[in-house]
């Protein structure tokens, strides 16, 4: 938890004006939380119920309260005194102090029962509603200035909470915004093997869903840890000014709640891993049904892909209600019982008058205050049952995208090589996806620079993977043998990025992005302009595309080039490749998905091609590498033959075999 926290720290740390500003909006909103109680109480019982506090005859007519022809007030102390008691909703006149304790009143005669069962007894005078607007009138100005300051704290309650959500609200959005940005320069540099191993659409969900967890964990931190505990705080503090005897007994609830607590999160942390998990899946299934629309609506799969769903939807659900009811049963929703029957206890139990415990004298306006910082303590307990939730979703999310983040992370350092001359060998490779299952076997070939070398081989033998290892996008492992080198130098020598700056590849299916056809073209390399651009596709045969296109090269193309046919999305892909103007170039099965028109304008842009470069092509369709200087036949991880194309018809071995069979099929 703590490791996870310390990484989200670093996305929030660049952002410290915006924190301190949170932090002292926070600091203010409860300062003045702390204020309220106190001065409703200085209204309860200081002028409301104050109205009962003794009342001295006094001879000064100014600012006193005249009642008989006499006049009272409650600052200046004399040895007269008297007092006005409140008895259900009619006021009373005595002649002496009367002492706190249960009111029975029979007629003009008041009993007052005291906490010691001691008995005391008044003759009381009821009061005209004119006599006791005139004891309340000193208390009215001052009144006015009370309520006045709770509605100034209101409107500044206001202020510095929007404040203190505006500035929560910069933060979190630069935190996503700063974490999806290395999210996705740290897709760009790892390695091949964890796309294999992760369902695309689940890393899309880390990427865009789980870095909400960052700031969900932010927003849940700052309640619980800044917010509840300043709220704790200042809620004690009000409890101890108002009576330290009450305050001490509320301790002896956070045993119970700790423990408590503990067996909650130990349930729910079981419950936010599957939820999350299972929301992941389903955006991987998804994922493979948007993409696989076609082939699922051709073959009729759509039920069994339905119940899958389904299914997976299903034990979804299940596992959120789990969670659901397991915050209703003993997690922040029994908290809002709780405190609604601690509420309950307090108003029950002072709400008659005033009373006594342990000689401590209870009056209404402690009774409201001390409710008050209750409920505000509570509080903070209530948002820890319900943040503590958010808090294990929060850190599962931050887990997975952090895992994007800090994943491996291959050295893709830029620096400027001398190009290429294009010698390549393979030095006894072998190599294995999985330990023990190797799937090259001990090849040794060498190429020279400029020649063009054609693979060829069964699915399965071997042909990609050579490529891929000269690419770098794999790198040898335990068990695996051999070295690659270029110019006679070790290919990992360098950065992969670095060492790939001389090396272009078109693959079987293209990949098109949104932009023009000008920016697919160019891409990764600004300063090529549009000229430049056109000039290299009408080169390698583009003018067909060019010409039936109103736009030309600035023709918009669609996510995926959708709006392409495969021959023209693969003559875009192949002038991207030659504007790069590699050293080495790699076509792996780049003929295999076009028609045999848009193969003869290939063909003769490898020609133009390989001029000046290593040309490397593995080829379903013979015919692409008729030409090549030399091919080479792989099968089963191992390389059977390596020959001109006379040479290898007149061995009459697997090149031949394969090639008889293409033209028997043509004819």
């Amino acid at each position: 938890m703590f490791k996870t926290i310390q990484k989200v720290w670093r996305y929030i740390i660049p952002y410290k004006g915006l924190l301190t500003l949170t932090i002292s909006a926070m600091l203010v909103v409860q300062l003045l939380g702390l204020v309220a109680p106190l001065i409703v109480k200085s209204i309860i019982d200081d002028y409301l119920v104050g109205i009962e506090k003794p009342w001295y005859e006094t001879t000064e007519t100014t600012d006193a309260v005249e009642y008989n022809s006499r006049f009272f007030q409650q600052e200046t102390i004399t040895d007269n005194s008297v007092s006005i008691v409140v008895i259900g909703t009619r006021y009373y006149f005595s002649e002496d102090v009367v002492v706190i304790g249960q009111k029975i009143l029979n007629g003009t005669q008041l009993t007052i029962l005291t906490p010691d069962n001691q008995t005391f007894t008044y003759e009381v005078t009821p009061l005209t509603r004119d006599e006791v607007f005139a004891f309340y009138q000193p208390s009215v100005e001052p009144l006015i200035w009370l309520i006045a300051l709770l509605f100034i704290r209101l409107l500044l309650q206001i202020l510095f909470t929007y404040i203190q959500r505006i500035s929560t609200g910069m933060i979190t959005v630069n935190m996503v915004r700063d974490a999806r940005k290395d999210a996705v320069r740290s897709l760009q540099r790892m390695p091949m093997s964890y796309f294999e191993s992760e369902p695309s659409g689940k890393i899309a969900n880390r990427v865009i869903s789980d870095v909400g967890g960052m700031m969900g964990l932010f927003s849940t931190i700052m309640n619980l840890l800044v917010n509840a505990s300043l709220a704790v705080i200042f809620a004690y503090v009000g409890m101890f000014y108002l009576n330290p005897t009450l305050a001490f007994l509320t301790f002896i609830f956070f045993p119970v709640v700790y423990v408590w607590l503990r067996f909650f999160v130990k349930k729910l942390n079981k419950l936010a891993v599957k939820v999350n998990e299972n929301s992941s899946m389903i955006t991987a299934q998804l994922n493979e049904i948007i993409n696989g629309i076609s082939i699922l609506q051709i073959f009729n799969f759509r039920k069994s892909i339905e119940q899958k769903f389904d299914h997976l939807s299903f034990d979804t659900q299940k596992e959120i209600l789990k969670e659901q009811h397991l915050h209703l049963s003993i997690g922040w929703n029994m908290i809002r019982l709780v405190g609604a029957l601690v509420t309950a206890f307090i108003v029950i139990f002072f709400g008659y008058g005033y009373l006594s415990i342990s000689g401590v004298i209870i009056s209404a306006g402690i009774i409201y205050a001390y409710n008050d910082y209750l409920s505000r303590l509570i509080e903070p307990v209530g948002t820890l049952f319900r943040e503590i939730g958010n808090l294990q979703h929060s850190l599962v999310k931050s887990e997975r995208i952090f895992r994007v983040i800090d994943g491996e992370q291959e050295d893709n350092a830029l620096t400027t090589i001398p190009r290429y001359r294009g010698e390549i060998l393979f030095d006894n490779v072998w190599f294995s996806y999985e330990k023990g299952h190797p799937v090259i076997k001990g090849i040794t070939l060498k190429i020279d620079a400029g020649q063009m070398v054609g693979l060829v081989g069964h699915t399965g033998s071997g042909k990609s993977t050579l490529t891929n290892l000269l690419l770098r996008f794999y790198d040898f492992k335990e068990g695996d043998m051999g070295k690659i080198f270029v110019d006679g130098v070790d290919i990992t020598t360098h950065p992969k990025r670095t060492f790939r700056s001389h090396i272009g590849i078109i693959i079987q299916d293209p990949v098109m992005f949104k932009g023009t056809i000008a920016d697919n073209i160019r891409f990764g390399i600004s300063s090529v302009t549009d000229e430049e651009a056109e000039k290299v596709l009408r080169d390698i045969g583009g003018d067909h595309l060019l010409d039936k296109l109103e736009k030309g090269i600035q023709q918009p193309v669609s996510r995926g080039g959708t709006n392409l046919s495969v021959g023209e999305k693969q003559l875009i892909s192949f002038a991207r490749a030659i504007v790069h103007d590699p050293a080495i170039l790699i076509m792996d099965e780049a003929t295999a998905n076009i028609d045999t028109e848009t193969e003869l304008r290939i063909q003769k842009a490898l020609e133009k091609a390989r001029k000046g470069r290593t040309l490397i092509v593995i080829a379903h369709r013979l015919s692409t590498i008729k030409n090549a200087d030399k091919i080479v036949v792989l099968e089963n991880g191992l390389k059977v033959e390596e020959g001109t194309h006379k040479q290898l018809i007149a061995n009459n071995g697997t090149y031949a075999n394969i090639y008889r069979s293409q033209i028997k099929t043509r004819v």
